[in-house]
C-alpha cells in the first residue's frame, strides 16, 4: 500500500472549529474559505486548503494582484509574466516555476497568469490576500489532477 496522505498539523489542532467555518467556494482542486471581502476596505483574505495531488486552473485577474502566504505544506507556483508565455509555441513561452515552502510568500501582479500545484502526499494551507474579490477571471485552461509516475 502507498503511503498515508497527512493532515497539516495546523488542521489537526484546530479540526473542529474548521467544521463551523463558512466554505464559500468548493472547487476541483479544494477548498476556499473567506474571511474578509470588503469592497469598501478594498481587501480579500481567503484561507485555501488545496487538496494533495491537484493543480489549479491555468488563470489571471483583470484587476486583482495577490499575495500568497504558504502556511503549511509545499506549493509549485506557475508564474506567466507576460501573455505570449502562456503558449508553448511562443517565442521564450514558458513560466517561471517557484517552489515554494511553508512560511515562504509570492505576489502575483494583476493581469499575471498563474496557477498552482501540490504535491501528493500532503494537503496545502494556503492564505491569499488580494484587493477586493470581482469576478473578473479569465481561466485558460482547468483545474486537473495531476498524473502521478508508477515506478515498475
Amino acid at each position: 500500500m502507498g503511503e498515508e496522505v497527512k493532515f497539516p498539523k495546523l488542521f489537526a489542532v484546530d479540526i473542529d472549529k474548521l467544521v463551523a467555518v463558512r466554505i464559500d467556494k468548493k472547487h476541483k482542486w479544494g477548498w476556499e474559505i473567506w474571511l474578509v471581502n470588503s469592497k469598501e476596505m478594498n481587501v480579500c483574505c481567503k484561507l485555501l486548503i488545496i487538496y494533495p495531488g491537484w493543480m489549479s486552473s491555468l488563470h489571471g485577474h483583470e484587476t486583482k494582484a495577490e499575495y500568497f502566504i504558504i502556511l503549511s505544506g509545499e506549493l509549485e507556483l506557475y508564474v506567466y509574466p507576460r501573455m505570449e508565455d502562456v503558449y508553448p509555441d511562443a517565442p521564450g513561452g514558458s513560466p517561471e516555476i517557484l517552489e515554494l515552502d511553508a512560511g515562504e510568500q509570492h505576489f502575483i501582479p494583476e493581469k499575471t497568469y498563474h496557477k498552482f500545484a501540490t504535491g501528493t502526499k500532503q494537503f496545502v494551507l494556503l492564505l491569499e490576500i488580494s484587493s477586493y474579490e470581482d469576478e473578473l477571471t479569465t481561466k485558460l485552461v482547468e483545474s486537473r489532477p495531476i498524473a502521478i509516475e508508477v515506478a515498475r
